[in-house]
């Protein structure tokens, strides 16, 4: 069954709420940086306006960083490698742990004809958001082959600003900053479509999604389709949550750094 979700989170009472406590480890300035993202195995990457990216691990430290560069859509979950896509030059990077390395790999014209965002895949594929018809394609990359392939709703596509695509436990999600959060089958239909404007990133935990707004990381669980919440300490326009650590990042761009006990 397709949901539609306009969330009202300030009134809704359906939500259930968890307080945790943080005990604060550090915070710096992070003037530069645009976005946040995390690995897997827990280092937090500072994604710079330049295109330069900055990782720190669970305390703090920082321990690679990358030269400027035109990065698009940045993946760090894709391990052992960063992927980078670079929409000016149609291309995607792979960089090392250490960013000191990069083999760069074009996109086939024939692929897409504006490919807008894309993405890695768990199995070593490709996913494209073409522009030119806002259609997604699933691509074998080795041979060009196109796997799966549809097109949006126009009702989704109207006026859209996506600048975030992401395949999570099958499924496909992809972020408008406009008006939120699409979550579709890889049939190209629409699971879940979260009416939540102007965020700047979307992240998963175990079986769960979840994203920043007014200090609290509202969390939608995959499997189950509930929803939790909780608080997060004050001023905070992006989050992500690990194991046992929590970073935050302020309207005035500095990063904190938080460690908590999980429930």
């Amino acid at each position: 069954m397709i949901r539609f979700l306009v969330i009202f989170f300030c009134l809704a009472p359906n939500l259930a709420s968890a307080q945790k406590d943080f005990t604060k480890l550090k915070s710096w300035k992070a003037k530069n940086t645009e976005l946040l993202a995390v690995d897997r195995l827990g280092n937090f990457v500072f994604i710079e306006k330049s295109g330069s990216l900055a990782k720190f691990d669970a305390d703090g430290k920082k321990i690679a960083t990358s030269k400027k560069q035109t990065a698009t859509l940045v993946e760090p979950w894709f391990q052992p490698t960063i992927f980078v896509y670079n929409r000016d030059r149609q291309t995607y990077n792979l960089l090392n742990r250490l960013f000191e390395s990069a083999t760069s790999h074009p996109l086939d014209s024939a692929w897409a004809i504006e490919p807008w965002l894309v993405c890695p895949t768990h199995d070593n594929r490709l996913w494209i958001l073409d522009r030119a018809d806002w259609s997604l394609k699933k691509i074998i990359p080795t041979s060009g082959q196109v796997v799966l392939e549809f097109n949006l709703p126009v009702e989704f596509t109207h006026k859209a600003e996506f600048i975030y695509l992401r395949e999570y436990l099958n499924l496909i999600f992809l972020l408008d900053k406009n008006t939120g959060i699409l979550v579709l089958n890889h049939l190209g239909q629409l699971i879940e479509r979260i009416e939540v404007s102007g965020l700047k990133g979307l992240y998963f935990f175990g079986d769960e999604m979840y994203f920043v707004q007014n200090n609290t990381l509202h969390y939608f669980n995959l499997l189950t389709s509930q929803w939790r919440q909780h608080a997060i300490p004050a001023n905070s326009t992006q989050a992500i949550i690990t194991d046992e650590r929590l970073i935050t990042l302020s309207a005035n761009k500095v990063a904190t750094l938080y460690k908590y006990t999980p429930e």
